[in-house]
């Protein structure tokens, strides 16, 4: 449910007012309220023990400025047009004042926020996370930018059944033919090196793909995701140092294996990671 902000005064110097989300069931009296802020280029994941001021959101969205500020600068590419792969800032939402005493609902006075620009703030995975945090995202999808090996595109061959597939990508489009079209699926794997080519044979030959596909394809990718992951221990490491942060493939052409153009899509590629991480954080 969209909520405008409170009516008080804006400070903010933007003028585009960020839009306010509540998600979750409504909230019991005194339980903590859930919502999103969104921003031009920007998302808040904020838990909360009063409701949502224009006063708050204008700390938030300042605190993050000057955390920017601090490190590498915004660039064009982050913008609504679209954002390259990053790390969004985590913001943590406290409503206790500077003494350390917890604030009751509705209580006046100065809420202390801080900006983290790094990852290995981030609880241990498997330690529960505070309430009063926010989850941090990672995008990735430009073979120019950080986290691009969790892409099925990246330049990572696999071994499986004993062949060679040049990327995971190779993999993944092989396995909608090699139960009943064995020989496409070999094609697949040998095309080409370069992964689009594989994408582009299986969509030549989509009248032969697998008839339940659409019920296996991400169970697929799960398989694919192990072994490429499995067999590149630096891919492996990288995904672990993660934490617990969303993985997000930022792909505008994509709206089930990512977000799409309009930043709604399914996200499943970065789904697959995660399960695949917390598979790996429970063997390592």
């Amino acid at each position: 449910m969209r909520s405008p902000l409170p009516s008080t005064p804006m400070s903010m110097s933007s003028t585009i007012v960020p839009e306010v989300t509540f998600t979750g069931p409504p909230p019991t009296p005194g339980a903590p309220l859930r919502y999103v802020v969104e921003e031009r280029r920007r998302t808040f994941y904020v838990t909360s023990a009063g409701p949502p001021t224009r006063e708050s959101i204008d700390r938030i969205c300042q605190l993050a400025d000057i955390s920017e500020s601090d490190s590498t600068p915004v660039t064009p590419a982050m913008s609504r047009s679209r954002p390259k792969s990053y790390v969004e800032r985590e913001v943590f939402f406290s409503d206790t004042e500077a003494t350390g005493r917890t604030r009751s609902p509705g209580a006046k006075g100065p809420v202390n926020l801080r900006v983290s620009n790094s990852l290995p703030n981030s609880p241990a995975p498997g330690t529960p996370r505070s309430p009063l945090s926010v989850r941090p995202r990672i995008y990735f999808y430009h073979s120019h930018d950080p986290y691009y090996g969790f892409t099925n595109f990246s330049p990572h061959a696999i071994i499986y059944k004993g062949k060679r597939y040049p990327t995971s990508e190779h993999l993944f489009q092989s396995f909608k033919f090699q139960q009943h079209r064995p020989l496409l699926a070999e094609h697949i794997r040998t095309c080409s090196e370069r992964p689009s080519m594989a994408l582009s044979e299986a969509r030549r030959f989509q009248p032969e793909v697998r008839s339940d596909w659409m019920q296996k394809n991400i169970e697929a990718m799960d398989e694919t995701l192990w072994h490429k992951f499995n067999q590149h221990e630096d891919l492996k490491q990288e995904l672990l140092s993660t934490g617990d942060a969303e993985l997000i493939e930022d792909s505008d052409k994509d709206s089930f294996w990512g977000v799409g153009a309009d930043r709604k899509g399914r996200n499943e590629l970065g789904k697959a990671l995660e399960r695949l991480r917390e598979k790996l954080q429970a063997t390592s």
